[in-house]
């Protein structure tokens, strides 16, 4: 366990991996009266009993969950279960996608997607953006911020600029993005709806602490602008599919790396796709080609 700040603590699940890098960041706000703890994480007993240790000597009275990822959520619920605390959360996937999404959803067709979906996940009590949770001590703004899933959260610590980021911005990396949940332009927004608050310190979901965030959105907001350029200067040249897309731009990388590079390069061409960039070869789908509309 490691303190952060005067009263957040964290303890990273022992659950590494390319997606994960050192694990994911459980962080408990609050002291002894009444603690908060946001993404309880993967079910894994290790990580469990370093949080019980604390849940055993010290009141909890909330349990936050930005998104419902396996490696984020399920470890919520046995909590939940063995210490009457009540779990807060979006809770409402399908509600928050895009309407791109939906209509792709509706119409059955091949596109992927799903990764890491914790579907038996179910929140006690389903938060709407803005809304302030109070605690013993502190309190919380929620801040929806879809793009990397539909029902992502962030929360902001009010009155400390400080913001609990999950994974919409890690600290080590950029997010992942894959579709039908990961939405390109919900990220985008998400984005900018960061850039216009105050919190300037993230703790994020992987990775380490996020200081002068914003400076660091706008560098994520760049990468992903720079990326669509960059998919889009591919397809000028000719039609290819996203793994002929990724195997481009993501060479020498690992397979995981350029399977999961896919799902964002199939994320972009969707919102590429939405705003009539390029067509496609077919239906949509991440094995079909798509091609540069020339205007």
């Amino acid at each position: 366990m490691k303190k952060i700040f005067e009263n957040i603590r964290l303890i990273t699940a022992p659950n590494p991996s390319p997606m994960t890098q050192k694990g994911t960041n459980t962080y408990i706000l609050g002291n002894q009266e009444g603690l908060c703890i946001i993404d309880p994480g993967p079910d894994n007993e290790q990580h469990y009993e370093q949080i019980k240790n604390i849940i055993n000597k010290e009141k909890a009275s909330h349990i936050l969950v930005t998104h419902s990822h396996l490696d984020h959520s399920p470890l919520a619920i046995r909590m939940s279960r063995d210490f009457s605390i009540p779990i807060f959360a979006h809770g409402k996937l399908e509600m928050s996608r895009s309407s791109i999404m939906k209509k792709l959803l509706n119409s059955n067709l091949e596109i992927g997607g799903f990764e890491g979906l914790d579907t038996n996940f179910r929140p006690d009590y389903y938060l709407n953006d803005h809304q302030v949770i109070n605690g013993f001590n502190w309190s919380i703004e929620v801040v929806h911020t879809p793009g990397h899933l539909a029902d992502h959260l962030c929360f902001s610590v009010i009155e400390k600029n400080i913001l609990f980021s999950g994974d919409i911005v890690m600290g080590w990396t950029s997010t992942l993005i894959s579709p039908p949940d990961g939405d390109v332009g919900q990220y985008f927004n998400s984005l900018d709806k960061l850039l216009n608050r105050s919190d300037n310190v993230y703790l994020p979901g992987h990775g380490h602490k996020v200081e002068d965030a914003k400076t660091y959105v706008a560098k994520l907001k760049k990468h992903r602008m720079e990326r669509e350029n960059q998919i889009l200067s591919i397809l000028k040249i000719r039609p290819l599919n996203s793994y002929q897309i990724a195997n481009k731009i993501y060479k020498n990388q690992p397979q995981p790396i350029i399977y999961a590079g896919s799902r964002n390069v199939f994320a972009h061409l969707i919102n590429l796709l939405e705003r009539n960039l390029i067509c496609c070869d077919g239906t949509i789908s991440p094995d079909n080609c798509f091609e540069f509309i020339n205007k």
